[in-house]
């Protein structure tokens, strides 16, 4: 929980046991290379070695030769590994054929020479000579051949020490001693005082040396705090079986073999129970499986040995266990002093003794990534208090990484406090309980108010950490000390609320998904952990699959985390599986073994908002349920007004269904809360509903649109949490939806409609068998933000249920199928209008009559139709008759007569008439101004084409002036992206071209067909248009080539879509033949563009 300041420079300790005399040995090297591998890779710096890195390297028989070449000799892993095989095979490959030992001394004695020799050292050096003691130190474990009883080792040093100092002697005595086992290698005498000593292999006493050396390491560093505490084994050999006795295979080497292998476990077990306190410090390494079989002199099974290491390696255990050793031997931070690390403390520890001794705070994942602006804003906050209190808050949906960024940022503050308390702040109870235990430990109290009045008046550096401050009705304010100079305190918590107890806005942040380039990043470092590839696909599936997650920390470490546990299962596979299967791709994460995860938390994404949901009130549940199956942003308050508003008077053109009747029960009953007495719309009720939600931070208010806004797996979530069929609860939000659309074309419904697109397509997404009813009013909501594809995919289903609920005779079905007429037209295609209102005009006709007001806007439709074929006398012919009639039925200023005007203008104009057209486009635009007003989307429209019209007149001032108008108002109308609003776009680059400003209208031209491209498919007739008029400007820069070859494309296409003799695709020949002629100076006066109308 806390301390007193430890040193930044903790010791790094490294001890290598002995295999036997095998090829085992190798793989102890082969563990060591992965660490320093790790270190290189998590360190910009150039790469360390082993007697740069660890302070303290020992080792016993194989063990020791290899702890010698480390630190001694001071080898690069991989040059030892090399030497380590060239020794050994050298000494091993040929038996004696009689004698006690298996092996011959001086083939020993010559090996270790090579060795030196290889390391540039003389063979006669001794072990301490020329070594500096603030180095790394070496020690090698041998036994007194005539004193073995009392199980203690000689040491065998490269550095001097004052009492009882070992053995001074060669490096290669020392050597040749810690392998000298009697039935390996006969014994060997080395002089001191003049006196012959005998010495044996370390091994007999102490196979597993770690005990020692940490005992030296306390005489060595009696001050000293420990880091690391690095382990390695030559593999278990727990299973060997003992063959026949031979003699070539002596029994006795086998036995000695298993009982040392099993008295370095035994050892490592002791180990495991000293440090079991002390988590992050102690990490030992023996390759499980695999190495039982390996005899001494196996040399030819090296590289069976290896692979079985490096599976060892690949463990999804043996990876974690690496990452943590590879940290806490990185960040060095004192952890345990020599004292206690050698075993001279009671393992029982009073918790007074723990708590001051050591900081018991978590530390982060290894995997953290990212948040470099919030890990700045905070550390900045926390240490730059100049003598003041600094209180911050971190805030943020449950999954976010809020821990994660406050133990990182522990990490990185770890020196700078005297003291740090880490409070787990999920109940009262909890942070109360940490509080007292502080309190006991330094003598201060038994209270938690001792201890706040304790932090308020010490004048020492403290850190407080309440963290998951997530109950409403905890008070956490009371344990937040008032003052404390030098003191700071971090809350993580779901509450906006909470931050106010931050001590200024710049000492709070909302923490919210990551960034792509962060989550990817995230996902791929821990998918690939264990040395798991990644492919080319991998990484491209990565990216879409952080996207899916909306960038939420928890998904992309628990997806992660089950991509590299789980063999065989790749990046791109577990995103196809998640697509289909949300929620039980992310539980899956709980069925994985403890030793896979990445941490002790038993939440998934899924489940860590369950506390909020318990939390929640019933009108807020309810909204939530509606709100699911919205799309997760863009949620309007209009939404649920409009609807409340409506819902009396609305009417639907089918009998409802049983489903829809209980849902709509269910709508009408919910929203009602929502009106006050006299009918009106009550802000501050639903305000306060959506606020209980946002208190726990499932939703997000975006100030700027003015919408609220669910993370897309809350969104997810939230479905699962609904009481109700998912058929119903899908019914329940189209009710509310299509009680909300109006059938209004006004500036402000069309406005509202905009922003109803996403949520139709969510709930048509999630309703295959939706009913007429709401189809009905979803169609409207394409067809006027023109989303014409859409639109007319829905109006032919919806004509098709009309047809068969209602039959040919009612006129609400030929209402719906000259609505999928237009659609047809919008879209280019012009056969099927035809063929369609043909149909709608002659049933207009038997139902109505030749003059009712529908069989009119019939033929006026048609006649329109006739424009877009090319056939303009026949579309003039029938739009005079309608006009005639209209006048005559409706008046001149009725807005079907103006509609009708409208048309006829456009026909003028496709007809060369452009003073006709002017003329009558002008009335027009002046009667829909005082009719609808200026911005009505009719009213731009006849401003639209009256602006064409003064184009083609040579009047561009006047046409750039009215056409820059109406592409505002669109854009403030219709929205940016609307065809109508691309149009006008269109139309305002063809002025530029004709006023000479060439670079502003291609600009505006690449501009439009980019929005195009998104929208519309290439082979209709607008994206024709603009590529066309681009075509037209780069011939105008002299840009031939790239003229004519968009040029030839849009003619391939023109030709496959309206037919060789089409007046558009002539008009595309003919521009095409202009531009090959190079006709530069004429281009201005003859090129001929396609303009659009609308």
């Amino acid at each position: 929980m806390q301390g007193h300041q430890e040193t930044a420079n903790g010791l790094n300790i490294l001890c290598m046991d002995i295999d036997g005399g095998g090829v085992r040995g190798l793989s102890s090297l082969i563990i060591l290379q992965e660490i320093m591998n790790r270190v290189a890779k998590a360190d910009t710096k150039e790469k360390a070695h082993p007697y740069q890195y660890f302070d303290f390297i020992a080792g016993t028989g194989t063990g020791g030769i290899s702890a010698c070449m480390l630190g001694r000799l001071r080898m690069p892993v991989e040059k030892a590994i090399l030497e380590y095989a060239k020794l050994f095979q050298e000494v091993f490959k040929d038996k004696k054929m009689s004698g006690p030992s298996m092996y011959k001394g001086t083939k020993l004695q010559s090996a270790l020479k090579t060795m030196m020799r290889e390391a540039a050292v003389d063979e006669e050096e001794t072990m301490n000579k020329h070594r500096e003691d603030n180095g790394c130190k070496t020690a090698i474990f041998a036994m007194a051949r005539h004193n073995l009883n009392a199980g203690l080792p000689v040491l065998f040093r490269s550095y001097t020490v004052t009492t009882n100092p070992g053995p001074d002697c060669t490096i290669c005595e020392a050597c040749y001693a810690t392998m000298a086992h009697p039935d390996l290698f006969k014994s060997i005498d080395i002089i001191e005082s003049s006196v012959p000593q005998s010495y044996v292999g370390g091994e007999l006493g102490c196979i597993n040396p770690i005990a020692h050396v940490l005992s030296e390491v306390d005489r060595v560093y009696p001050d000293r705090q420990v880091a690391s505490i690095i382990s390695i084994g030559a593999g278990h050999a727990r299973t060997i079986q003992v063959p026949s006795p031979s003699r070539w295979i002596r029994t006795q080497d086998v036995i000695v073999t298993k009982e040392m292998a099993t008295d370095s476990e035994r050892v490592a077990e002791e180990m495991v129970a000293r440090f079991e306190g002390t988590s992050g410090v102690y990490f030992r390494f023996n390759v499980d499986q695999g190495m039982q079989s390996m005899q001494d002199g196996s040399w030819e099974r090296l590289g069976e040995a290896m692979q079985h290491t490096r599976s060892y390696l690949q463990k999804g255990e043996t990876t974690q266990k690496l990452e943590a050793a590879v940290r806490a031997s990185m960040e060095r931070r004192g952890t345990i002093s020599t004292t206690h690390a050698a075993g001279k403390m009671s393992r029982v520890v009073d918790i007074s003794i723990r708590l001051t001794g050591f900081k018991r705070c978590p530390t982060p994942t290894p995997f953290y990534t990212g948040r470099e602006d919030e890990n700045t804003q905070m550390i900045t906050r926390i240490t730059g208090g100049n003598n003041k209190l600094r209180v911050c808050v971190i805030y943020g949906l449950g999954g976010v990484g809020k821990t994660q960024l406050v133990l990182s940022v522990i990490e990185r503050t770890w020196d700078k406090w005297d003291h740090i308390i880490y409070v787990d702040a999920s109940s009262t109870e909890a942070i109360e309980k940490t509080l007292e235990e502080f309190g006991i430990a330094k003598n201060v109290g038994k209270e938690c108010k001792d201890v706040i009045e304790w932090l308020e008046s010490c004048g020492e550096r403290w850190l407080v950490v309440f963290d998951n401050v997530d109950t409403p009705s905890t008070n956490i304010q009371q344990y937040i000390p008032a003052r404390g100079p030098g003191g700071s305190v971090l809350i993580t918590t779901r509450l906006p609320d909470l931050a106010k107890l931050a001590d200024s806005s710049g000492s709070v942040c909302h923490l919210s998904s990551m960034s792509p380039i962060d989550g990817t990043a995230l996902l791929l470092k821990i998918a690939s952990w264990g040395n798991k590839s990644i492919s080319d696909n991998d990484m491209r599936s990565a990216e879409g699959l952080v996207q899916d997650f909306g960038y939420l920390a928890l998904a992309i470490v628990h997806a992660g985390a089950y991509i590299a546990h789980s063999q065989g299962m790749t990046i791109a596979e577990y995103r196809s599986l998640f697509l289909s299967q949300r929620r039980r791709m992310l539980d899956e994460y709980n069925e994985l073994p403890l030793i896979a995860k990445l941490d002790r938390r038993e939440d998934t994404v899924y489940t860590t908002w369950k506390l909020c949901y318990d939390q929640l009130k019933l009108e807020s549940r309810e909204l939530l349920w509606l709100i699911a199956y919205l799309h997760y942003d863009g949620i309007s308050v209009d939404i649920f007004k409009r609807a409340a508003q409506e819902m009396d008077s609305k009417t639907y053109p089918l009998p409802l269904t049983n489903l829809e009747s209980e849902a709509q029960n269910h709508v009408k009953g919910y929203l009602t809360m929502f009106l006050a007495s006299d009918g009106n719309w009550d802000t501050v009720k639903f305000t306060g509903v959506m606020a209980d939600l946002a208190s726990f931070s499932l939703v997000n208010f975006d100030r700027i649109n003015l919408t609220y806004r669910v993370h897309v797996l809350v969104h997810d979530w939230a479905k699962t949490v609904i009481p109700k069929s998912p058929e119903l609860a899908v019914e329940c939000t189209a009710t509310l939806l299509s009680l909300s659309i109006d059938g209004g074309d006004d500036a402000g419904s069309l406005a509202f409609k905009r922003q109803l697109g996403l949520h139709v397509t969510s709930v048509l997404t999630h309703s295959s068998n939706l009913g007429g009813n709401h189809i009905d009013y979803f169609q409207s909501v394409y067809y006027y933000t023109g989303q014409w594809g859409q639109a007319t995919k829905l109006t032919k289903q919806l004509l098709a249920v009309f047809q068969q609920e209602l039959g040919d005779d009612n006129p609400k079905t030929w209402e719906v199928a000259s609505n999928l007429a237009h659609t047809y037209s919008r879209l280019g295609q012009w056969d099927e209008a035809l063929h369609l209102q043909t149909q709608v005009l002659n049933a207009s006709k038997g139902l109505h009559g030749e003059e009712h007001p529908s069989t009119l806007r019939s033929m006026s439709d048609l006649a329109l139709t006739y424009l877009d074929l090319g056939r303009r006398s026949e579309a003039e012919q029938l739009g005079v008759r309608v006009l005639n009639a209209r006048k005559r039925l409706l008046g001149v200023e009725h807005p079907d007569t103006l509609t009708s005007m409208n048309n006829l203008a456009l026909t003028y104009f496709d007809l060369g008439r452009y003073n006709e057209a002017e003329q009558m486009g002008a009335q027009v635009i002046n009667a829909r101004k005082q009719l609808l007003g200026e911005n009505h989307p009719f009213t731009l429209t006849s401003a639209n084409n009256l602006a064409l019209t003064y184009l083609r007149l040579g009047r561009y001032a006047e046409a750039e002036q009215l056409q820059s108008q109406v592409l505002n108002a669109r854009k403030q109308v219709l929205g940016e992206r609307h065809p109508s609003t691309v149009t006008s776009m269109n139309n305002l680059a063809l002025t530029y071209l004709r006023l000479g400003r060439y670079d502003e209208a291609e600009q505006l031209q690449v501009q439009i067909l980019n929005v195009q491209k998104q929208l519309l498919e290439e082979k209709q007739p607008s994206t024709l248009a603009s590529m066309s008029n681009l075509a037209s400007t780069y011939a105008h820069l002299s840009r031939w080539d790239e003229a004519r070859e968009l040029l030839h494309k849009v003619i391939g296409v023109a030709e496959t879509t309206f037919g060789y003799q089409h007046p558009h695709t002539q008009t595309y020949r003919n521009n095409l033949t202009d531009i090959q002629n190079e006709r530069q100076m004429e281009l201005v006066s003859i090129f001929y563009f396609y303009l659009t109308f609308n």
